[in-house]
């Protein structure tokens, strides 16, 4: 059996600031963070992954970029994209998934 290293993987799911706020107060170095559906849209209060401690990997939804008209906006700002094929591998690499709305 292989060893799942005790960390998170936190889904910010909107835009509003209270999802991300609550999120980041709970990350820790070894967590992830992928914002989805209209979270992507917190690309346009600036890039919200600077505020994250240092350990924490960032991804944004590319298909919920495009459904958005940010793609643009996110090869700006040099941030990473996850296609849906590599959600479930994101999912394996983690302990636990948490939701923030």
């Amino acid at each position: 059996m292989s060893h799942i290293p005790d960390n998170s993987l936190h889904l910010v799911l909107t835009a509003g600031k209270g999802a991300f706020d609550a999120c980041r107060k709970l990350c820790k170095a070894g967590d992830s963070v992928v914002f989805l559906d209209d979270g992507v849209r917190q690309l346009l209060l600036g890039e919200p992954g600077k505020k994250l401690p240092p350990g924490v990997a960032v991804f944004y939804s590319g298909p919920d970029l495009d459904a958005r008209g940010l793609a643009g906006a996110a090869e700006r700002a040099h941030v990473r994209t996850l296609a849906d094929a590599a959600f479930t591998g994101l999912l394996k690499q983690h302990r636990h998934c948490l939701s923030w709305k």
